[in-house]
């Protein structure tokens, strides 16, 4: 006799997550980004595709990627101030110091416009 929420049979193990190793470029475009808002130290998390910050009131955000979470790049747009300009196949961001990064769309206009925003910033 089973039950309703008793699993019978053969089971295969899930497959393990793949890495995610962030390339040095985009590393070093989140380590400036993240010194623009104020983060003291960046962790990057091997393997993840993200980095941890830490700052100097020992606040620590985990599992930051503007690059890859739309989130981020909006938090970094919304605590810089910067001016995003969303066309038909590019975006542009814009600092208050008046630095502009512009990315194509491609395939992904949110992948553009994320990274324009992580450009700018890197640049502040």
């Amino acid at each position: 006799m089973t039950m309703d929420n008793e699993m019978v049979g053969d089971f295969e193990e899930l497959p393990e997550r793949p890495r995610v190793d962030i390339p040095e470029a985009d590393q070093a475009l989140l380590e400036q980004a993240a010194r623009a808002i104020g983060a003291v130290r960046v962790e990057v998390v091997d393997g993840e595709g993200y980095v941890n910050l830490h700052f100097a009131d020992d606040i620590v955000v985990y599992s930051w990627n503007p690059l890859k979470f739309s989130g981020d790049a909006l938090d970094l747009a919304v605590r810089l101030r910067l001016e995003i300009f969303i066309h038909e196949q590019d975006t542009s961001a814009m600092a208050p110091n008046h630095q502009l990064a512009d990315e194509f769309h491609g395939d992904d206009a949110g992948a553009a416009t994320r990274r324009a925003i992580t450009r700018v910033a890197s640049k502040i």
